[in-house]
């Protein structure tokens, strides 16, 4: 169990099998409010948990990750190098937030130049669009107007030749939240181009798959794993796992099944899952070829509904919010202008970032931060005078004279011309009772510059006590 209180167990070939396809999971889960990677590093599990607002929906594409955060769609890049130094293959870091208003965003899909999600709450099919918070573009026919009432707990969608093709929803009703009236068996597959639906008295079906020429499905409420004999019209069960299945990527032969370990209650009472002696949440992986689970993850304490997953190309892999220190000092460059950016290489240029971020802490009064910057500014740049200058200052700001004393003194020692590294020293001279050494240095400070104001005053203020 780690500080988190999430513990797991997981099947002994779980390593090789992510060895072997040489990538990394990342699943979404609200209940939890987190993302989380789950891959291999150094023939062990690697397991990380990152804090996210509310995630839910997410998809990935050449090196992009889409995920439904709280109330919009982040947008995440593929910084591949910047902990390459690390071990790290790839580091997702956000590049844009677009805010939607709470709309339950369940699936996602990138195609043609456009990112389509589920709009849940409006029961519709909807595109991004810089002008609204959502542009829809289909919802299904048995729907009159759309309004935020969740009325068919629209899921699921995917697209075939590049264009949104299956939806999968859990009723047909046109009012609010009616899909809960008939649950256990009201649940549709819908072809969106021809606006006409493909099998009707599905278990709350979820996340529809166009692949290897078959419409896969999850019928959640069964915990299974099927497709849609299209020709026939009929359903072909592939798999059962032991929970609500929800959310599913391919990969070669394997499919990975989202699993959560749902209770009888109001939404989920009455479904063929809650009778299971046992329910579990994890990840489930089975092999389409034969129909057979081969390998899984299961959530033992801390988790216990899993929300989308994603199978990303990257063998050790990371992904932070826009509060990370590397979204602050990370940046993309259109191919165009690439030839005119050249980021900072000589210790100056690398140092200088945490000198300014030194003096917006300063200036935002949180002095004992300001000085770590100031520090780590010096660690890359020795002979950095400024940052070693606003060390002091910020030490004598806190009272720490002896340590500021020692720092100023250091400045002047490696350069003498300064007139504001004397006239700081005469105010920590001052500050620790020792007024001749104070009025040396506010004296130092004027012979430098004679219409430095600040020393002028400081002095007259020091005469009049010495009087």
């Amino acid at each position: 169990m780690n500080k988190q209180n999430i513990s797991f167990n997981y099947s002994v070939n779980l390593v090789g099998i992510l060895k072997q396809l040489r990538c990394t999971i990342v699943m979404s889960t609200y209940q939890s409010g987190k993302l989380m990677i789950i891959g291999e590093h150094q023939d062990k599990i690697d397991i990380r948990y990152k804090n996210f607002p509310r995630p839910m929906g997410m998809y990935s594409k050449k090196n992009t990750i889409w995920a439904g955060l709280g109330h919009g769609i982040w947008e995440f890049h593929n910084f591949s190098d910047t902990l390459k130094s690390r071990g790290f293959d790839a580091c997702y870091l956000p590049t844009d937030i677009y805010i939607t208003g709470d709309i339950d965003i369940h699936e996602m899909e990138y195609s043609k130049d456009k990112l389509y999600f589920v709009n849940t709450k409006f029961s519709c099919l909807c595109i991004k669009d810089p002008t609204c918070s959502f542009k829809p573009i289909w919802k299904p026919k048995f729907i009159s107007i759309l309004q935020p009432t969740d009325k068919c707990h629209l899921n699921g969608f995917c697209t075939r030749d590049g264009e949104p093709r299956y939806a999968s929803a859990l009723g047909t009703g046109d009012e609010a939240i009616s899909w809960r009236k008939n649950k256990a068996n009201g649940g549709v597959l819908i072809d969106i181009k021809t606006d006409k639906i493909l099998v009707k008295n599905l278990c709350m079906p979820h996340s529809p798959r166009w692949y290897k020429d078959k419409l896969w499905f999850l019928e959640s409420g069964r915990g299974s794993l099927s497709y849609l004999d299209l020709a026939r019209r009929e359903v072909k069960e592939v798999v059962k796992v032991p929970g609500f299945t929800r959310g599913i990527q391919f990969l070669g032969d394997f499919a990975f099944i989202g699993v959560s370990k749902v209770r009888e209650s109001a939404t989920f009472s009455g479904l063929p899952i809650t009778k299971l002696p046992k329910r579990v949440c994890g990840i489930w992986i089975v092999d389409i070829s034969r129909g057979e689970i081969v390998s899984f993850i299961e959530f033992a304490e801390g988790i216990d509904e899993i929300f989308a997953i994603n199978i990303l190309p990257h063998e050790h892999m990371e992904i932070f919010d826009q509060e990370n220190e590397l979204s602050h000092s990370n940046y993309l460059v259109h191919p165009e202008d690439v030839n005119f950016v050249k980021m900072p290489e000589t210790p100056m240029e690398l140092a200088a970032p945490h000198f300014d971020k030194g003096n917006d802490l300063y200036t935002a009064n949180k002095k004992e931060e300001a000085i770590k910057e100031f520090q780590k500014a010096l660690e890359i740049q020795e002979d950095y005078l400024p940052a070693t200058f606003n060390i002091a200052i910020a030490l004598g700001d806190l009272g720490r004279f002896d340590e500021a004393l020692k720092t100023i003194l250091d400045v002047v020692e490696k350069d003498a011309s300064i007139c504001e590294s004397y006239n700081s020293l005469g105010y920590i001279y001052y500050k620790k009772g020792d007024y001749i050494k104070a009025k040396e240095s506010f004296v130092k400070a004027l012979e430098i510059n004679p219409k430095y104001e600040q020393a002028k005053n400081s002095l007259n203020i020091l005469e009049k006590e010495m009087e």
